[in-house]
């Protein structure tokens, strides 16, 4: 059976490219990853970790999940695949469409902010620790040198000690991919997004752009790469159109405040008095020797 195979490049510290590659796990290397799994485990059981069966009643008598979160969940769910099925069927105006599949973003990432707190504690599950620590094993030994095949690895600590690094981070993304299907354009082939792009109304960072191109908030005000507000000058502005300056002040002419008869009122500046220090100058002493 042919072993799947992703290659990748990235630049060592020198600057220079490498080509790394991820390569679908062996039964022997699936044996050793099951066996870091069983360890995992067994380690997590023994400090009191929680069973995923338990995740939910832990959760509720936590106060972390209830039946009024459950209720906002299904909502938000059946609003997403209402909000799909108006994208689909068409009919309506395209700006109507454009506000449908921009509020299909919003509720997505509501559902997904609900949903979080349960997905992290599922990673502390004695089962997601185990899981996290069968994948980790794999990735150690899957992750090689495309020229030679080598491991970029050594050993399991030494892919843990790097874990932060460019290779380790896109070996351990590509070794996912691989191995769960996931699908590496998510975000792009979400429903929502397909309709933006294929009108336009997003650049290719799935970003939100006007007819011009320029970047835009979802109320059509022009916006930076920093999401900060600019007018069509490119200067920056508040949320109404005022003009601010680089540090978000307000530029604007100053006038004087007025006293209750309407005059204004002369703030009087301190005068800062400078101190001059007397210089006292040293009398060089020349010490004359005689002769005797």
């Amino acid at each position: 059976m042919t072993r799947k195979k992703e290659v990748f490049t990235i630049a060592n510290e020198e600057g220079k490219d490498v080509e790394y590659a991820v390569v679908s796990p062996k039964p022997s290397q699936g044996r050793e990853a099951q066996k870091a799994y069983n360890t995992a485990f067994a380690e997590a059981v023994d400090a009191k970790a929680l069973l995923r069966k338990r995740l939910n009643t832990y959760m509720r008598e936590q106060g972390l999940w209830s039946d009024e979160k459950e209720t906002e969940r299904d909502k938000l769910i059946a609003r997403i695949n209402e909000l799909e099925l108006s994208l689909q069927r068409g009919g309506i105006k395209l700006t109507e469409a454009r506000d449908m599949a921009i509020e299909m973003r919003r509720v997505r990432l509501a559902l997904r902010e609900l949903l979080s707190e349960s997905t992290e504690l599922d990673t502390n599950t004695a089962e997601g620790q185990a899981e996290n620590a069968r994948f980790n094993q794999l990735v150690a030994l899957c992750l090689v040198y495309n020229k030679t095949g080598e491991p970029v690895y050594k050993d399991i600590d030494d892919y843990l000690e790097n874990g932060d690094s460019p290779v380790a981070f896109r070996g351990a993304q590509e070794l996912a991919n691989m191995m769960f299907q996931l699908d590496k354009n998510y975000d792009t082939n979400l429903p929502e997004n397909k309709f933006l792009s294929k009108w336009k109304f997003v650049d290719e960072q799935l970003r939100l752009v006007n007819k011009d191109g320029h970047l835009i908030d979802t109320e059509g005000r022009l916006i930076d790469e920093n999401g900060r507000y600019i007018n069509d000058k490119g200067e920056f502005v508040d949320i109404d159109g005022n003009l601010l300056d680089d540090d978000g002040n307000y530029v604007v002419e100053s006038s004087p405040f007025l006293d209750d008869d309407g005059n204004p009122i002369v703030e009087e500046v301190e005068e800062k008095k400078v101190v001059k220090k007397k210089t006292v100058k040293k009398k060089k002493v020349v010490s004359e020797s005689s002769d005797e």
